[in-house]
């Protein structure tokens, strides 16, 4: 299939998309499958097929059916967003405690400069600077969307996550608005 389930809920469900991505995928599938096709047992590809089904009123129920996972994890102590934040500073820990960062440097500068490579490209073939063959261009965009959706993660590695920096802000805000009180 063309999409994971992880992309296609993504921006609806964020709690769900992140637990799809980390160690807690088997009880979020667990979960929308209980919600979405009425039983626990369901695969992600009957998942995917039932919701790419939906109307966009229907998608908007997944906004409630994450609020109740991430209820529902946080009444276990369990914080989705976390566990995705301590997975990205164990793997920066791992590499600094080897003194081996030369292979994530060169990925994340290949990724980089591969990605606005091709954006370059495909905004000068707009200007009419190099003339890109349609097929090629199709593959190109569909390559670009790709490497937007990774670039995120690629470059959390090296300045962490913004959901852990923005938790830490926010702590930070409210212990300084306790103090003043």
């Amino acid at each position: 299939m063309g999409f994971n389930l992880k992309k296609i809920i993504g921006t609806a469900a964020p709690a769900l998309a992140t637990a799809l991505g980390g160690p807690l995928a088997g009880s979020a599938v667990k979960f929308l499958s209980g919600k979405i096709l009425g039983k626990d047992e369901g695969t992600e590809d009957e998942l995917i097929k039932a919701i790419e089904g939906w109307t966009p009123e229907q998608r908007l129920q997944l906004k409630s059916i994450d609020n109740e996972y991430n209820l529902k994890m946080r009444q276990q102590g369990i914080d989705v967003f976390e566990i995705e934040t301590r997975e990205k500073q164990s793997a920066r820990q791992m590499a600094v405690s080897t003194n081996n960062l030369w292979p994530q440097i060169i990925l994340a500068i290949g990724y980089n400069v591969g990605f606005f490579v091709i954006l370059g490209m495909l905004i000068a073939n707009l200007g009419g600077a190099i003339n890109i063959a349609s097929g090629i261009k199709e593959a190109l965009i569909l390559l670009l969307g790709v490497m937007a959706g990774e670039l995120k993660n690629i470059n959390a590695f090296w300045v962490g996550s913004s959901y852990g920096s923005t938790a830490k802000t926010f702590q930070g805000f409210a212990e300084k608005l306790q103090q003043r009180v």
